[in-house]
């Protein structure tokens, strides 16, 4: 279980103000679901700063042991070619050539990939890792159709491994199937559709 009080981030310039109060529950998807600006990746951010011992405004309460990030901005060391970037975080494993093949990613340099190949290396790099928590701002931006697919069946399973997961995301029909609980975020505000 997550629950978050009144966590604060205050940005400079009087630029607005997120403060969110909400409750994630174990063997979940949540749905952040907003226009952009309203909030759903900063508080996703807020989540991970606060976990990670960074101090925010606010109290929260977390029982999550381990809990997996994918941000919407990454840098990746360009000269490493995918598989053995991979392996280094997940260590060497004979089935991440299946998942490469998978997704359709060629075993090139980081820096020769376009957008939708970088998505697919962070979401590779999420979802082969063995979280409780894992929080997805916008995982499925600069992908294809049929990516989108497969990463949806893969979050089906990660679901019926009882994990807890959290998407930033402008379309919630997309996983309407999986019957998410939704936030719906406005001027830095969340309210959880009933």
């Amino acid at each position: 279980m997550l629950k978050l009080k009144e966590i604060r981030k205050a940005y400079p310039h009087n630029r607005g103000i997120v403060q969110v109060s909400l409750t994630i529950n174990a063997e979940q998807l949540y749905l952040f679901v907003g226009e952009n600006g309203s909030g759903k990746s900063t508080t996703i951010k807020l989540i991970s700063r606060v976990i990670f011992h960074k101090r925010e405004e606010g109290n929260l309460q977390n029982t999550f042991k381990r809990i997996i990030y994918l941000p919407d901005k990454r840098s990746y060391p360009k000269l490493l070619k995918v598989k053995t970037y991979l392996e280094y975080y997940l260590g060497k494993n004979n089935s991440i050539e299946t998942w490469l093949e998978r997704y359709d990613l060629p075993n090139k340099t980081i820096g020769s990939l376009s957008k939708g190949m970088l998505q697919k290396l962070g979401i590779l790099q999420t979802i082969l890792n063995d979280g409780d928590l894992y929080l997805l701002d916008e995982p499925t931006d600069g992908l294809d159709v049929h990516s989108i697919r497969l990463f949806k069946e893969d979050i089906h399973k990660l679901l019926e491994k009882k994990k807890t997961i959290i998407i930033s995301t402008h379309n919630k029909t997309l996983y309407k199937d999986l019957k998410p609980r939704i936030y719906t975020f406005k001027e830095g505000i969340a309210y959880e559709k009933k």
